[in-house]
């Protein structure tokens, strides 16, 4: 399933898909900032599910018409986190990958247990493609964000983890690496065969794991 193109048929269904991953990736940045001591967000009402507060327009809109896109960035000061500052920027960097992951899991049950119990067989057509098709996207695009956001590329989460997980001593190469960041992170998305190497074979990998967590779940109770 190709998450990044156009296509008319799918725009609604992809437009569900991503409003949920990242109005909950965004809040989940908001929520452990807060849990943290850090009030930046939850003052300027990032602290909710709700999308409208996370939602870029004009990223989302290059999402869903092109090769990448972005939400609002969660602002957060991290000299209000207790205890470890750098492991706070850690906490809050990998909470959104997580709830991703989360959600990709959660997504994939649902969409087991629909054909498990064959809710679309009695849906007119229509209405069967457009759950089938938005539950797909719920699973596919979460599990997207999570290895996106993980490349260790600045400004993406995956950087963050990486830089404050490293020796102090290295923070000045990592700011000098900081300068271009923004330029890799746009080669890595262009250069054909680049992107479906760094990006497309762990989401394949991850896509599998995450069938497999859910037919598991599902197996305990069914």
């Amino acid at each position: 399933m190709d998450l990044f193109h156009f296509d008319w048929k799918t725009v609604p269904f992809r437009m569900i898909a991503f409003v949920i991953a990242f109005s909950l990736h965004e809040w989940a940045h908001a929520f452990v900032a807060w849990k943290l001591g850090d009030n930046t967000a939850k003052n300027e009402g990032r602290l909710t599910i709700n999308p409208i507060p996370h939602i870029d327009p004009f990223g989302l809109i290059l999402i869903l018409f092109g090769p990448f896109g972005w939400a609002k960035p969660v602002p957060i000061n991290p000299l209000q986190f207790r205890g470890n500052k750098r492991l706070g920027i850690v906490y809050v960097s990998a909470a959104g990958p997580l709830i991703n992951l989360v959600l990709a899991i959660l997504f994939c049950i649902v969409y087991i247990l629909t054909r498990y119990y064959g809710v679309m067989d009695g849906m007119s057509e229509k209405a069967a493609f457009a759950l089938k098709t938005t539950l797909e996207y719920c699973v596919f695009i979460n599990v997207g964000l999570f290895v996106f956001n993980l490349l260790p590329v600045p400004p993406l989460d995956g950087y963050k983890i990486l830089r404050f997980l490293s020796p102090r001593r290295w923070d000045g190469a990592f700011y000098n690496f900081e300068i271009y960041g923004p330029w890799l992170l746009l080669l890595l998305i262009f250069i054909p065969g680049v992107s479906a190497t760094i990006f497309g074979i762990p989401m394949g990998l991850m896509v599998m794991w995450v069938q497999k967590v859910a037919g598991s779940i599902i197996s305990v109770f069914i």
